[in-house]
C-alpha cells in the first residue's frame, strides 16, 4: 500500500489550509524585508531621494505629530539595519557558493561526459525501488547504470539497456567488495556513486531489537565507507567523480520512533561533510571530486509504508520519489556539491537544529502529548 493509492488526495487540516493560505502574504513580505536592493533603494529614497518622490512616500508615514516623527526615525533605523543585514546574508551565500565550488570559480579536473554515448557509469544502490528506482530511469538515457541491491530487479528496469543488476545484500561486507570488483572487471570504475540504500524500523529504542538496529546501521550507514572505499580511490585517479549520499530531512531533528534511522541520517550528512573535507586536505586532487547529501521531506517510498495515516492527520504532504531523483540528476549533471533539500522549501527546516529545545519540544509535541503517552513495552528481569 502506498500513500497515494488511494483514489481521493487526502484532505488536510482546516488550520493547516488556513496557515498555507496566509503564509503567502507573509512569504512576500519577508522576502522584501530580506532583499538589500529593496531595501536599500526604498532608505536612499526616504533619505536622500528628489523631494516629490520623498514626499509622496512619507505622506502615510508621517502625519503632523511628533509620535509620527518618531515612528519614521525608527522605520528608518529598521530599513539600515535590515539591509546591513541583506548585504551580511548576500555576501555569506556568495561564499557559501564559492566554497562548495572547492575555492574556484571553474570546477577543477576533467569534465564528466553525460550523453547518448553514455560515457559515464552510474552506482546506485538500493536501485529496485524508491528512489533507486526513479533515479536508475532518469540516469538511464545519458548514462551506464549499475544496480546494487538486495531485491529483485523489476520487469520496467530489466527492460532497459545499459543497465546492468548485481544482487547483492550492502550488510555482507565481503559480499559489496567482491560486487565492486566484479563491477570493475565488467564496466570499468564508475564516475558517480550514489549511496542510496536505506531502510527503517520504524520503532522506539526500547522495542527495537539488537539485530534490527545494527541491521539498519550497516544498511544506512557503513555500507556508504565500505563503497566509497571501493570507488574513490579510481574517481581520484580519473580526476573526477561524485558521490551522493542519501540523507534525510532526518538529519537535522530527531523524531520519536525514528531515533536509530535519524541516527543514519545525521552520518549520512557528517559523512558528506567529513568526505568533503578530506578530499580538499589529505587526497591530492581531492577538489575535483564532487559531494553532495540529499534530504527529502515524505515521499511516496517504502520508508513511509504503515504511517500514511499519520502523516495525513498531521497535515504532513507526500511527494513522488520522482522529484527527489529529478533534484539528483540535475545535482550530478552540473556538477555541483552541497546539500540538496527536496523540496526547496525544506531548507527553513534544516535550522531546527540549532533552535531552542523548548522550542523543538512544541515542534516534536513533546509539550501536550505528555499526557497521552502509554507504557506498552514489555521489560526484562535484570539479574
Amino acid at each position: 500500500m502506498s500513500a497515494t493509492s488511494s483514489s481521493k488526495p487526502p484532505r488536510k487540516p482546516v488550520v493547516t489550509q488556513l496557515t498555507k493560505a496566509l503564509s503567502y502574504p507573509i512569504s512576500y513580505w519577508q522576502y522584501a524585508a530580506n532583499e538589500p536592493v529593496i531595501t536599500g533603494a526604498l532608505l536612499y529614497i526616504l533619505t536622500k531621494g528628489p523631494p516629490h518622490i520623498r514626499e509622496r512616500l512619507l505622506r502615510p508615514l508621517q502625519p503632523l505629530s511628533l509620535k509620527g516623527k518618531a515612528r519614521l526615525d525608527a522605520f528608518v533605523s529598521a530599513l539600515k539595519v535590515l539591509t546591513v543585514l541583506g548585504v551580511f546574508k548576500k555576501a555569506n551565500n556568495a561564499l557559501n557558493w564559492l566554497a562548495l565550488k572547492n575555492w574556484s570559480l571553474q570546477r577543477k579536473g576533467a569534465p564528466f561526459e553525460f550523453g547518448p554515448a553514455k560515457k559515464e557509469l552510474v552506482v546506485i544502490t538500493g536501485g529496485c525501488s524508491g528512489f533507486g528506482y526513479e533515479l536508475v530511469k532518469d540516469f538511464n538515457p545519458i548514462a551506464r547504470v549499475v544496480i546494487i541491491d538486495v531485491s529483485p530487479l523489476p520487469a520496467e528496469l530489466e527492460k532497459l539497456s545499459d543497465v546492468h543488476y548485481y544482487q547483492c545484500d550492502v550488510t555482507d561486507t565481503s559480499a559489496v567488495v567482491a560486487t565492486c570488483e566484479a563491477i570493475r572487471q565488467s564496466h570499468g570504475h564508475p564516475t558517480i556513486l550514489i549511496n542510496n540504500a536505506g531502510i527503517a524500523n520504524k520503532k522506539t529504542i526500547l522495542e527495537t531489537s539488537n539485530e534490527n538496529c545494527e541491521k539498519l546501521f550497516k544498511v544506512n550507514l557503513t555500507s556508504h565507507f565500505v563503497l566509497i572505499r571501493e570507488f574513490l580511490p579510481a574517481m581520484l585517479e580519473l580526476k573526477k567523480g561524485h558521490i551522493v549520499t542519501m540523507a534525510s530531512m532526518a538529519s537535522f531533528l530527531a523524531v520519536p520512533g525514528l531515533v536509530d534511522y535519524c541516527c543514519t541520517k545525521v552520518g549520512a550528512l557528517y559523512l558528506t561533510e567529513g568526505l568533503r573535507n578530506e578530499l580538499l586536505s589529505r587526497y591530492p586532487g581531492g577538489e575535483t571530486i564532487c559531494t553532495s547529501s540529499i534530504h527529502p521531506s515524505w515521499h511516496d517510498t517504502g520508508i513511509i509504508k504503515g504511517i500514511e495515516n499519520f502523516l495525513e492527520k498531521g497535515g504532513h504532504q507526500v511527494d513522488p520519489p520522482s522529484n527527489v531523483s529529478k533534484a539528483v540528476l540535475e545535482q550530478v549533471v552540473k556538477a555541483r556539491s552541497g546539500r540538496v533539500y527536496v523540496p526547496g522549501s525544506e531548507v527553513k527546516k534544516a535550522s531546527l537544529r540549532n533552535q531552542p529545545l523548548w522550542f523543538q519540544d512544541f515542534i516534536l509535541k513533546n509539550v501536550w502529548k505528555r499526557k497521552k503517552r502509554e507504557v506498552v513495552l514489555e521489560t526484562t528481569d535484570g539479574k
